[in-house]
C-alpha cells in the first residue's frame, strides 16, 4: 500500500511538473495576432528594408550574418527571425520596442548605432506592435547564429554607448506638425523613422553621430557616397518633381537627373 501511494504521488508530481512547463511555454508564446496586424507589420518592415541588412548572400531571410565594413571594423547583422534560441523569438513586445527605440537588447546590452535605432525611435507604439506581430508570426524562424561582432578596444565596450545615447540619441516617437498637411506629416514620419534616410544621407561628426545641421546633405558610408537628398535646388533634389522622385525610388534612375546607378551596397546594420 505504501508503494502504491508513492507511485500515485510520483505520478501526480509528474503531471504537475508537465503542467507548469506547458504554462511557462504558453506564457512565452505571443498570442495569435490578427491577420491585418501581421500584414501591417509586413508593410512596415518592407518600408524599413529590414531584410536588406539582416540577410546574408545565399542565407535565409532575416537570419543575419551580413558583414558590413565600417571605419571601426566589420559589423555582422543579427538573426531577427523568431527563433527562440538564435533569434528574437523570446523577446516580449517591451523588449522589442526597447531594441528599436533605445538600442537595448533583451539581455540589457547596448546595440551600436550602426543599427539605426536613432531613426526607429520615431516609430509609433501602434506600429511597433504591428512590427512585433509580423516578426513573431509572419517570419520563418531560423536556428542559426551569425558571426559575432568583435570591434577593437575601446569600441568593444558596449557600455560606453550609454554616454553616447545621452549625448546624441532622442528616443521620442514622431510628432507631427499641425502647420503641415497630412501628406507632409506622413512623409516626414517615413523619412525620419522607418526609412531611416538620414542614417546614410547625413554626414557624421567625430563621434559618429549625425550632424543634423546638414541633415540629408550627403554622407560617406564606408567606401561609398550617399548623395545630397535635401531640398537644395542645386546640390540636392529641390528641383525634382513628385513624378521624377517616384520614378527614381521605384526604378533606380531619373532621366536627365541622375546617372544610371551602380549596384546599391547594403547599409550598416545592427551588431
Amino acid at each position: 500500500m505504501h508503494s502504491t501511494l508513492l507511485r500515485r504521488w510520483a505520478g501526480l508530481g509528474a503531471v504537475l511538473c508537465l503542467s507548469l512547463i506547458a504554462l511557462d511555454t504558453l506564457a512565452q508564446t505571443p498570442a495569435a495576432a490578427p491577420t491585418n496586424l501581421i500584414e501591417r507589420g509586413r508593410y512596415l518592415a518592407t518600408a524599413g528594408d529590414c531584410i536588406a541588412c539582416h540577410t546574408a548572400p545565399g542565407g535565409a531571410a532575416m537570419a543575419g550574418g551580413l558583414a558590413i565594413a565600417t571605419p571601426l571594423g566589420a559589423i555582422y547583422s543579427t538573426n531577427i527571425t523568431p527563433s527562440q534560441t538564435m533569434g528574437i523569438g523570446h523577446y516580449t513586445l517591451e523588449q522589442f520596442t526597447a531594441a528599436l527605440r533605445h538600442g537595448r537588447r533583451a539581455d540589457g546590452a547596448h546595440l551600436y548605432p550602426a543599427m539605426p535605432y536613432t531613426a526607429y525611435a520615431k516609430v509609433t507604439d501602434e506600429d511597433m506592435a504591428a512590427l512585433y506581430a509580423y516578426f513573431m508570426q509572419g517570419v520563418k524562424p531560423v536556428d542559426s547564429a551569425p558571426p559575432a561582432t568583435a570591434l577593437p578596444f575601446p569600441f568593444n565596450i558596449r557600455g560606453s554607448m550609454a554616454a553616447w545615447n545621452t549625448l546624441f540619441h532622442d528616443p521620442t516617437p514622431f510628432r507631427g506638425s499641425a502647420q503641415q498637411p497630412p501628406e507632409w506629416n506622413r512623409g516626414a514620419y517615413l523619412v525620419q523613422g522607418l526609412a531611416h534616410c538620414s542614417t546614410c544621407h547625413t554626414p557624421r561628426n567625430t563621434f559618429m553621430a549625425e550632424n543634423m545641421k546638414r541633415a540629408l546633405g550627403g554622407g560617406e558610408v564606408g567606401p561609398w557616397h550617399a548623395p545630397n537628398i535635401s531640398s537644395d535646388p542645386q546640390s540636392g533634389i529641390g528641383q525634382w518633381s513628385a513624378e521624377e522622385l517616384v520614378r527614381y525610388l521605384r526604378q533606380g534612375h531619373g532621366p536627365e537627373k541622375t546617372q544610371p546607378p551602380a549596384p546599391w551596397p547594403r547599409r550598416w546594420t545592427t551588431a
